[in-house]
């Protein structure tokens, strides 16, 4: 695999499970406590949510123009 695709591999993966993590635990424990990190930690998740988007787009695109390999 190129380098390039392993790293755009790489990026998704964390980024899905910075997602994960937001949604099932940090956003709920900030709630919890009424801190004030909330908002900051909603944002990065939207933020990620768009990056996850963009790298599913760029992967696609590699493979149909043949450079996924």
């Amino acid at each position: 695999m190129k380098n390039i695709n392993y790293d755009l591999l790489k990026l998704l993966h964390t980024k899905l499970d910075t997602v994960w993590r937001l949604e099932k635990h940090y956003i709920e424990d900030a709630e919890k406590v009424q801190c004030h990190s909330v908002d900051a930690l909603k944002q990065i998740l939207e933020d990620d949510k768009k990056h996850i988007a963009m790298l599913n787009e760029e992967i696609k695109m590699r493979m149909e123009a043949g450079e996924w390999n």
